[in-house]
């Protein structure tokens, strides 16, 4: 399954990602929006930190498409 969230409110589920997700590395994967600043959302919408906060739990891949073309085909390559 696919799972689309913006970046700040996954932070709020962080614990749900590790115990439900990784540490039984379910084949979820979590597409996030908003990442860095994000402008007019406000400091609230933020996803400064999800580098951060995801880069340390196990069984997860990070991918950080460049344009569109690299979205595509990375989400082809996950759903494989």
């Amino acid at each position: 399954p696919f799972c689309c969230i913006y970046s700040t409110f996954l932070q709020r589920g962080y614990d749900q990602v590790v115990h439900d997700v990784a540490t039984q590395n379910l084949p979820v994967r979590l597409i996030l929006d908003r990442a860095g600043v994000v402008g007019n959302d406000g400091p609230t919408h933020h996803g400064c930190y999800d580098l951060a906060y995801l880069g340390c739990i196990p069984n997860l891949t990070i991918m950080a498409p460049a344009d569109e073309i690299d979205l595509k085909n990375m989400v082809m390559t996950c759903a494989a």
